[in-house]
């Protein structure tokens, strides 16, 4: 049995944002919300400044905080498949209430520290990566992995030490954003990340955006929240 898994090379993501938007033509993600999505932050001052970019999603961990807070509120709808994947049994909320799919998802959005669990707007159930199972089912890798222009994403069994993945892994220094002692292993490993992002504390502010944001102008789907308050009209610093 494989154990399904990403390796996120942030020396080769550009930040194009392709993922982000493959992931919502596959997956029909609304606006306003993501299953994945690509934050950045800038190193340096003027006119000597990098920009270094970090996808983000769910880490499918070995032992999910999503799952137990599922199974702690009585529906239990959270689950990991025998490759790893955390998925979402839908068939489970079909008869719950809508207090009892809120409390559910609420429960699960505050367990996951990256927040990775969202409520969809449309239909007001709980929402998350689920890797592209339907595809990775039929032999194809998640759409983010297929579209990628940079091919910083990789999938495979990493369980498997010919694939791909694997052999990434085993070769460079990789760090997860689940802690062993949180998650219990992630499905997630990156290729230079930056110990900024392991705080969680640094993730703060990147939660799911509410749809009634966009139209109130405070940011658009083409800025997304980095610039949130920004126009083009707003000052721009250049050091001088």
């Amino acid at each position: 049995m494989p154990r399904w898994g990403m390796v996120i090379d942030l020396r080769r993501c550009i930040g194009c944002n392709a993922c982000t938007v493959a992931c919502k033509a596959e997956n029909e993600v609304p606006l306003g919300v993501w299953r994945t999505h690509v934050r950045y932050y800038e190193k340096g001052r003027y006119p000597h400044v990098k920009r270094h970019f970090f996808p983000i999603l769910c880490d499918h961990c070995e032992e999910a905080p999503c799952i137990e807070a599922s199974e702690n509120n009585g529906v239990g709808s959270f689950y990991k498949t025998d490759d790893g994947i955390v998925l979402i049994d839908y068939k489970k909320l079909e008869k719950r209430t809508p207090a009892q799919i809120k409390t559910e998802a609420k429960a699960a959005i505050e367990a996951c520290p990256l927040e990775a669990v969202f409520v969809n707007p449309l239909t007001n159930l709980p929402e998350k990566c689920t890797f592209c199972s339907h595809r990775v089912e039929k032999g194809l890798v998640p759409a983010c992995v297929q579209t990628c222009i940079g091919r910083a994403r990789v999938f495979g069994d990493i369980s498997d030490r010919k694939s791909v993945a694997a052999k990434l892994i085993a070769s460079n220094p990789t760090r997860t954003m689940m802690p062993a002692d949180d998650g219990g292993g992630s499905g997630v490993y990156y290729i230079g990340l930056d110990a900024a992002h392991i705080d969680y504390e640094a993730l703060k502010g990147g939660r799911q955006i509410d749809p009634k944001d966009f139209d109130n102008d405070i940011i658009s789907q083409n800025t997304g929240p980095v610039f949130k308050g920004w126009t083009p009209n707003t000052p721009v610093n250049h050091g001088k």
